[in-house]
Formats: C-alpha cells, structure tokens, sequence
C-alpha cells in the first residue's frame, strides 16, 4: 500500500484516497453483489460503501490490510442495506453474464439450462434466508474463495469461529433447501410466506 497516498487521503485528499480504493473497486461490487444480487442494489450499496470508506479513512489505523478493511465496510453498508429492504429481486441471466458469473453448459438442452438457473437462483435465495454471520463467512469463503484465516481478520473474529460459522451456515443451508424440497415450495415462496406473516 501507497503510505504516502493513505496519509494524503486520511487528510481528506480525494485524488489520493480514489488511488487507494480504484484496484479494489471490483472486489467492492462483487462483494456488494454476493449480498444483494441485484444490480442497481449493488451498485448502490457500491457507491455508499465507498463513500463511507472516504468519511472513515481517517480511522483507518493499518490494523488489517486495506483491502479488509474495505471488506467490512462494504459488508456492514449491504447489512444495513438489507436491513432496510427486505428486496431480493432476481436478475437476469444476460445481465449476470456480463457481471463475470457463469453459463449453463451450452451443450445442455434448453430445459436443462432453465434448471441449471432455477438452482442457481434457489441457492442465492436460501443464502439470503441465512443469519448474517453466517451469510458473510460462506460469502468470503465460498464465493470470494478467502482464506479462514483472512476471512477472521475481515470479520473480526477468530478463525474457530469462522469455522464454526462456516459449518453451521452450511448445515442450516441444507436445512433450508431440504424443506423446500420435501413442501414442494421454492425458497422464493417461502421468502414470501415469511414476509407476509
């Protein structure tokens, strides 16, 4: 890290401080997407993460790397987000295309590559039905491929926890994509079942 660009930054720099976040900001928006999957919420909570990030760079005190430091306000402004809206649209395949995600197997027949998203989708939503520490611990470790002792750091935790967490957001994961299978109910019906109440 640029120490002399934190330091003009942290007295309220702004060329400096964009220097510092710029090779991050792809990470911020896949992070932001893993909470929300959905474009406009992501960038959204992109764009307040960042923002945030400027008005607390002066607390930043190098205790982690930056790039955990930019994890954990980018993961604390989509908490916050998801808070406040309780939205969990789903998002077309094109558009997850051109956000880096994967396509079905194009020699799959077409049913096959409509199951192959209703999987997809139906994981993305039972994730969004886990608790918060364990949503953020399978996000790092499972999508941003951290490793446990990096994902500690991020949350601030030990690395037995974030084993723990690990496990037990796996198991309940199981627990909620095997109740929809024996209901016969997706995890978007069940979602809204549950907000209804």
């Amino acid at each position: 890290m640029d120490e002399v660009s934190l330091r003009r930054a942290q007295k309220g720099d702004a060329r400096a401080f964009e220097a510092l976040v710029t090779p991050y900001e792809s990470m911020i928006w896949r992070v932001c997407w893993h909470y929300t999957g959905h474009t406009e919420d992501a960038r959204d909570c992109a764009q307040e993460a960042l923002l945030k990030a400027w008005r607390s760079i002066g607390a930043y005190r190098q205790d982690c790397s930056l790039e955990s430091w930019l994890y954990r306000v980018c993961a604390s402004v989509c908490i916050d987000f998801q808070r406040r809206s309780r939205r969990n649209a789903a998002e077309s395949l094109s558009v997850m295309t051109e956000e880096g995600f994967d396509l079905p197997d194009p020699a799959a027949a077409p049913d096959e590559q409509a199951q192959q998203r209703q999987e997809r989708e139906e994981l993305r939503r039972a994730m969004a039905m886990l608790p918060e520490d364990m949503r953020t611990v399978l996000i790092l470790y499972a999508l941003e491929k951290k490793k446990y002792e990096d994902i500690a750091v991020i949350t601030g935790t030990a690395v037995g926890t974030v084993k723990s967490r690990l496990n037990r957001a796996r198991q309940r994961l199981q627990e909620i994509l095997s109740e929809r299978e024996q209901s016969g109910e997706t995890v978007v019906q069940q979602s809204r079942r549950r907000d209804a109440r």
